[in-house]
Order: C-alpha cells, then sequence, then structure tokens
C-alpha cells in the first residue's frame, strides 16, 4: 500500500515586524507632530496615488513641519547586486531631509 503525502504552504506573508527581532528596526517616533514625512512610491502605477492621499490624511491629522513626495522607485535591469544598492545615493539624501519614510506598492 502506497502511503500519501501532502505539503501545504501557506500564501500568508511573513511580516518582518512579527519574525525579527525587535531591536533591528529604527525606533518610531511617539507623534508625527513637526517631524518632515517622506513618501517613497515603487515603480507601480498607483503608489503615487496612495502616497498622495496618505500624505494628506497625515497632514489632517498631525501637525507636520512638512511632506516629501520623492520620485517613484524605477526597476532597473540589473547586472549585479540589487536594487536598493542602486537606490544608496538617493535614500541616503532623502534621510538627511525627513524624519520618517512611508513607502508603497500599488497596482
Amino acid at each position: 500500500m502506497s502511503t500519501l503525502s501532502l505539503n501545504m504552504l501557506s500564501p500568508q506573508a511573513a511580516y518582518l515586524d512579527l519574525v525579527a527581532d525587535g531591536n533591528k528596526f529604527a525606533p518610531r517616533p511617539s507623534s508625527l507632530d513637526g517631524k518632515v514625512v517622506g513618501l517613497l512610491p515603487n515603480w507601480r502605477p498607483s503608489a503615487v496615488h496612495i502616497l498622495a492621499a496618505l500624505g494628506k490624511l497625515l497632514q489632517e491629522r498631525f501637525d507636520l513641519k512638512g511632506v516629501v513626495m520623492e520620485q517613484p522607485v524605477r526597476e532597473l535591469p540589473l547586472r549585479a547586486g540589487k536594487l536598493i544598492d542602486t537606490m544608496k545615493e538617493q535614500l541616503d539624501d532623502l534621510a538627511k531631509r525627513v524624519d520618517v519614510v512611508i513607502t508603497a506598492s500599488g497596482d
């Protein structure tokens, strides 16, 4: 008699804030009041619209010092390395200008 084997995979994402060591994340501000919020869309069509709407809501809810919308991140053909490596200068510059960054992927 043969034995039947079944492997199940969950489509549910394992979110990093649930599985990673909490000490590896940047400290979260207790409030966004007086902060400059950076919005970093990816290259998907609706990401800019999602973040623009979120930026408006945050301005209504908090006393923000400012909101900075970055240019969408473009996927480039890479011969070596990772996409994040091609964005290092852009991300370093953004980090100097804002207190908090929110990113989005939209379709």
